[in-house]
C-alpha cells in the first residue's frame, strides 16, 4: 500500500487524527482515575501521590509513543503499513521542538522522566514498585516489535487495563488486591476496540468515490464492546462494583453506533471519526464506571 503523505490528507482527515491523537492520552488518564476511585473506598487518597503516578504512567506514554513512532517512520515493513492512514500523526512537539530523527531521545528521555517518579516510590513503598514499573517499561520499549508480530492489542488489554489500574491503587493504598485488576476489565476491553479501529488490517484504494477503507470485521467490534459491557453487568452481580456503575450502560447505544458506521466500503474519513467516537465511549464508560464508586 502506498502511504498517504501528510500533503495527501484532506483538512476533515487532519482534524479527525489531532482528535485522536490527543484523546489517546486517555488511556493512561482513565486507568488512574478507576484506581483512585476504588482506592477511596477503602483510604484517604493522597492527591498529589495521585497526581504524580499519573503523570508518571502518561509520560511514560508519551515516550512509548515517541519511540513507536521512531522505529515506525523510518522503515517500510509491509506489517505496520496500515498505519500509513494515519500518516500526517507526529509525537508531541515533533517538527515543532523535534526534529523526527531525535524522537529516539525523546522517548527514553520520557521514559527516565518515568523511571525517576517510579524510584521515588519505590524508596517509599519497596520492591513491588520496582516489579510494576519494569513490566510497564518493557512494554513501552518492546511495543513496536510486539506490535509487529500482530500483539498489539493484547499487549494494550494488560498495560492500559489490570497493569495500570493495579499499579496505581498499589501506589495510592499499598496493597495488591484483585479488584482493581477487575475493574479495569470493561476498560481494558473498551482501550482494545479503540486500538482495533487504529490498526484494523485494511486496504486503502482508489475508487471512484475516493479512498475507501475495506476488511474491518464488523464482528471483532461487536465482541470486545459485548465483552466489555457483559463484564460490567457481572461485576455489578457480584458486587465489585457499585450498582450506580452500571451508569456506564447508558453508552452503549454509542458503541452501537460504532459497528453501523463501519462498512466493508467506508470513507477513510468516516472510518478516522469511528476511531475518535470509540475514544469518548472509551471515556466515558470509564468516568462513568468511576463516578458509580464516588456516589456510593
Amino acid at each position: 500500500m502506498k502511504p498517504i503523505i501528510i500533503s495527501d490528507q484532506p483538512a476533515p482527515q487532519m482534524k479527525a487524527i489531532r482528535f485522536i491523537k490527543y484523546l489517546l492520552f486517555s488511556a493512561s488518564i482513565i486507568p488512574c482515575l478507576e484506581a483512585a476511585a476504588i482506592a477511596a473506598k477503602v483510604t484517604q487518597v493522597n492527591i498529589n501521590w495521585f497526581l504524580l503516578v499519573t503523570f508518571a504512567i502518561f509520560i511514560a506514554q508519551v515516550g512509548g509513543d515517541y519511540l513507536y513512532f521512531y522505529f515506525t517512520h523510518y522503515h517500510t515493513d509491509q506489517r505496520d503499513a496500515h498505519t500509513k492512514i494515519f500518516a500526517g500523526w507526529k509525537p508531541l512537539f515533533t517538527d515543532v521542538l523535534l526534529k523526527p530523527e531525535h524522537t529516539l531521545f525523546a522517548g527514553f528521555a520520557c521514559l527516565f522522566a518515568a523511571l525517576v517518579i517510579g524510584l521515588f516510590f519505590y524508596v517509599q513503598l519497596g520492591n513491588m514498585v520496582l516489579v510494576l514499573a519494569a513490566v510497564g517499561g518493557a512494554v513501552a520499549i518492546f511495543f513496536t516489535p510486539l506490535m509487529l508480530r500482530g500483539l498489539k492489542e493484547p499487549v494494550i488489554f494488560v498495560t492500559f487495563g489490570p497493569l495500570v489500574v493495579l499499579g496505581a491503587y498499589y501506589v495510592l493504598t499499598r496493597h495488591l488486591s484483585w479488584q482493581p485488576v477487575l475493574v479495569s476489565l470493561p476498560g481494558a476491553f473498551l482501550v482494545t476496540l479503540v486500538a482495533y479501529f487504529k490498526s484494523a488490517r485494511f486496504d486503502v484504494q482508489d475508487m471512484g468515490s475516493g479512498r475507501v477503507v475495506l476488511n474491518v470485521n464488523r464482528n471483532t467490534i461487536w465482541w470486545l464492546a459485548g465483552l466489555a459491557y457483559l463484564t460490567l453487568i457481572c461485576l455489578a452481580a457480584a458486587r465489585v462494583v457499585p450498582i450506580w456503575s452500571l451508569l456506564a450502560l447508558l453508552t452503549v447505544p454509542f458503541a452501537f453506533l460504532l459497528s453501523v458506521k463501519i462498512s466493508h466500503q467506508q470513507k477513510v474519513v468516516d472510518y478516522l471519526w469511528a476511531t475518535v467516537y470509540s475514544l469518548i465511549v472509551y471515556v466515558a464508560t470509564g468516568l462513568l464506571i468511576c463516578l458509580g464508586f464516588l456516589i456510593v
